[in-house]
């Protein structure tokens, strides 16, 4: 072999080991480390918003002190994860305590017999993202309903970031016994619709390839352009190449017919709620993937004549602001009052007929 040839090879060969050696110190990184955060949704000043640029994040409460930031999740058998039982920690700024069911608020208790009960199923915009828990829409319908009705009403929230209508179903099967409710708000959504685009997934949902590019990538994340979702940067529900809803339309049809069942199996009404979001006071159309999500819970209303709780149309009616908003789909606390009120009125109307 001619010696350029020998170089030329050597070359090739020590290339070769040197990046097969970084992709191995690559996997043992990822072994030994934990896994990549779910990357949040840009914060104003951070990616393009909608008008005004979500004023609503001005409300948002301060960080109270003495209690660790952040909930990591805990794995939790069919639900795939949950708030870590019987703790209290921060979330967004606010005091969250978790139950012994791994949900918001307090534990359990059976039911008064002159009580009223709501559990309220979804996700961070049922959980109450940034709301302290007395002001989360579930406990203010509580409250009027209670002072309309003079007689008890309280809320379980069923809420937790992240869940999809499956993970809901789930919630409901597990504790729907236990919670002895006597009626049960279906408000999953935007996690189920939601469109995954980040910088370490491929079409399809696969990961990149390589350890490398995914632990560079994890590395450089806060340096990189923000990751987007299906709302986010003006294409609000937006369907593209490479993006794929959590649960299709189909599996979220099916869960909710079974959400409904499993409601009137433990003696409880199933009442929809349709979440509202900035989009819906823009002027330009809601996008199709969005409507097509919030239909099948109008549908579901309409097949099985339950109440229906409509978030947008009411949030328009009593001209809601992007301040009754944290960010592209959270309400803020004013939206969550907003909400509340919607959903006793509505309960308070179905009771008068």
């Amino acid at each position: 072999m001619k010696p350029i040839h020998r170089k030329l090879g050597f070359t090739f060969f020590a290339i070769f080991m040197g990046l097969a050696g970084v992709e191995a110190l690559a996997r043992i990184v990822e072994r030994i480390s934990l896994p990549p955060p779910l990357r949040p949704l840009p914060a104003p000043g951070e990616a393009e918003c909608m008008p005004d640029c979500m004023p609503g994040v001005a409300s948002l409460p301060d960080q109270p002190s003495g209690l660790p930031r952040g909930i990591p999740m805990a794995p939790n058998g069919r639900r795939a994860w949950a708030l870590p039982s019987n703790t209290t920690m921060v979330e967004t700024n606010v005091a969250v305590r978790v139950n012994a069911d791994g949900l918001r608020g307090p534990d359990l208790t059976p039911r008064g017999e002159n009580e009223l009960r709501l559990l309220t199923l979804g996700d961070s915009s049922v959980f109450g993202f940034g709301v302290e828990e007395d002001r989360v829409f579930g406990a203010v319908a509580s409250a009027e309903l209670s002072a309309k009705w003079s007689r008890p009403v309280s809320d379980v929230n069923g809420g937790t970031p992240g869940y999809t209508s499956v993970q809901a179903l789930a919630v409901l099967e597990d504790v729907g016994t236990r919670a002895q409710p006597t009626h049960v708000v279906i408000a999953t959504l935007w996690s189920d619709l939601f469109q995954t685009d980040t910088v370490i997934e491929r079409a399809g949902g696969q990961r990149a390839p390589l350890a490398a590019y995914r632990v560079a990538a994890r590395v450089l994340a806060p340096w990189l352009p923000a990751a987007t979702v299906g709302w986010t940067q003006g294409d609000v529900g937006a369907e593209a190449p490479g993006r794929t809803a959590r649960v299709g339309i189909e599996q979220y049809r099916r869960t909710l017919e079974q959400i409904v069942k499993t409601t009137r199996a433990i003696g409880a009404e199933p009442v929809v709620l349709v979440l509202p979001a900035p989009i819906d006071l823009d002027q330009q159309p809601v996008p199709e993937l969005i409507e097509a999500y919030r239909d099948e819970l109008i549908d579901l209303a309409r097949r099985h004549a339950l109440i229906v709780v409509d978030g947008p149309s009411i949030f328009k009616e009593e001209g809601a602001t992007n301040s009754d908003f944290y960010d592209q789909v959270h309400p803020s606390t004013t939206g969550h009052e907003r909400l509340g009120k919607a959903l006793a009125a509505a309960l308070l109307k179905a009771n008068a007929n």
